[in-house]
């Protein structure tokens, strides 16, 4: 009897194609559930860079109403708008007419005050404003 030809198995060296094919797989359903992520977060970010150049509009024109002379407020306080980094904000007043506080004491008018963003308009932000007169004269806020 003859000694049967032993074939000595050489150890693989390398990786094989479907290896390859699965690591390249899981590479792209990585990358694309990450590229997904980035741009709903870009998109929130975007969002809230609106609401919070509205809400800064918003209390520019309330600062504005505040340092307004009482008796001037129904004549100065009209619609206007202003660019704000990328954006239109628009804003308008309603003045209601003067009434009397609850004491009687002092009389107040109660403004509304809508900033509303071009891009959006249905995220209007509404404030409403209540400016007493003062009871007292003053040269610098009648």
């Amino acid at each position: 009897m003859s000694p049967t030809p032993t074939r000595s198995r050489r150890s693989r060296a390398g990786m094989t194609l479907i290896e390859v094919i699965v690591a390249c797989s899981l590479l792209a359903i990585t990358f694309t559930s990450l590229t997904a992520l980035s741009i709903k977060m870009a998109a929130r970010n975007r969002s809230n860079a609106y609401v919070e150049q509205r809400t800064a509009t918003l209390f520019e024109q309330v600062n504005r109403v505040e340092s307004m002379p009482y008796d001037s407020l129904t004549k100065y306080l009209i619609a206007d708008s202003v660019k704000v980094g990328q954006g239109y904000y628009v804003w308008t007043y309603t003045v209601d007419a003067e009434s009397l506080s609850t004491s009687g004491r002092q009389r107040y008018r109660k403004i509304s005050l809508t900033v509303t963003p071009r891009l959006e308009p249905t995220s209007s932000q509404t404030s409403t404003i209540r400016r007493f007169k003062s009871p007292f004269s003053n040269p610098l806020n009648n």
